[in-house]
């Protein structure tokens, strides 16, 4: 019934990838929920109605790799009202917390935000750190009690995070991805794996990890990367991807080339999911938030449909929370994104100072978490 909806969204096109083709659809929210999804819904009655024409009517979008453990970790930052502004209704912590100081995470992050702050816990006891590098000395390392964390913390707690590169981990990248795998077998759960300038190779890494853990900066320039030096897709990243490694873009200050994407999805190797790594020093940096991230691939060849499959369904899939977000669905939680693409010159920029235009750009118009609207 039109009088049970508190907000009723019409005129828009569903892209709800998880469900099928794009539909003319209207939504309408009831108590937090999606009560109804169809052609021309009832209007009379509705508290509000939200004409969105024009707009495409998605899933709340999955900022699957940030930094949001403000105050307290070096990289965190105060993401809620960034998430807001952009169509962004859940995102996950890479790590920022370990064992030591997840209690912190769930106290003064997911319990505060009105995003859905999840997170990965870190092997390293207090989480990811910038001076010294968190498992250069593998004593702070405590894979045993990051298990417990997502064991004991499963509203929040999505998996493990090891950061690989020598500045993070020394000489002792191949005992912590060791200790991170270790970790995920114990917890159930994938593991979130930080590359570029390794210590390892790039094919030890991926044939080391599972089905369902994942490559996260997976188009950084830093070797080793997912290609060789001349370019080519290494064999050992296109086989992990067939036994399901996933591979998350996480773009950041410095992992993101437009060349390399390119190539890399030229061979074979496009995005399961796209991110952006937003931290406390990526302010001013290329990244600037989802859509601007996500307008990156439309230019890049990507059809829509796609790309927000990457940001919704796809994101959950890859934690086993499909069954919660990612979709649009009658009786879930009303998580939904407004978005538009307009046509309007796209300035973008990659994290290697290469700049292009694009004709157009996806831009945020309603973020709308567990059913209440927030003006973008």
């Amino acid at each position: 019934m039109s009088d049970a909806f508190d907000l009723l969204l019409v005129n828009g096109t569903v892209i709800n990838p998880a469900a099928g083709p794009r539909q003319a659809l209207d939504v309408g929210i009831t108590d937090g929920r999606i009560a109804a999804m169809g052609k021309d819904l009832p209007r009379d009655g509705a508290k509000q109605v939200l004409d969105v024409d024009g707009c495409f009517v998605t899933p709340g979008l999955i900022d699957f790799h940030v930094h949001s453990y403000w105050g307290v970790n070096p990289y965190g930052t105060e993401l809620d009202a960034v998430c807001g502004a952009s169509g962004v209704t859940t995102a996950a912590d890479a790590g920022s917390a370990g064992p030591v100081n997840f209690t912190g995470f769930r106290h003064l992050v997911y319990q505060q935000a009105r995003t859905r702050m999840l997170a990965f816990v870190a092997v390293a006891q207090h989480g990811v750190l910038n001076v010294p590098g968190e498992l250069e000395n593998l004593a702070f390392a405590d894979p045993e009690n990051a298990a417990r964390t997502v064991r004991e913390n499963r509203d929040v707690a999505v998996g493990i995070k090891i950061r690989l590169h020598v500045k993070s981990v020394g000489q002792n990248g191949r005992e912590a991805l060791r200790m991170a795998v270790g970790a995920g077998e114990a917890s159930g759960s994938p593991v979130m794996v930080h590359v570029g300038d390794t210590g390892i190779p790039m094919e030890e890494i991926v044939e080391t990890l599972r089905p369902g853990d994942i490559v996260t900066h997976c188009y950084t320039p830093k070797q080793p990367a997912i290609v060789d030096p001349e370019g080519r897709l290494r064999p050992a990243v296109l086989e992990a991807r067939r036994r399901g490694v996933i591979f998350d873009v996480a773009h950041a200050n410095g992992h993101f080339d437009f060349d390399l994407v390119a190539r890399a999805m030229d061979q074979g190797l496009r995005p399961d999911i796209i991110s952006t790594d937003l931290h406390r020093m990526s302010g001013s940096g290329p990244v600037v938030d989802l859509p601007t991230t996500l307008t990156k691939f439309l230019m890049l060849g990507l059809e829509l449909d796609e790309i927000i499959a990457d940001c919704t369904v796809n994101a959950a899939r890859a934690i086993g929370w499909h069954d919660r977000i990612g979709v649009l669905a009658v009786d879930r939680e009303a998580d939904v994104a407004v978005l538009e693409v307009v046509d309007e010159e796209a300035a973008l920029e990659d994290s290697v100072g290469n700049r292009r235009t694009h004709g157009q750009r996806i831009v945020a118009r309603h973020t709308i978490r567990a059913g209440v609207l927030s003006d973008t």
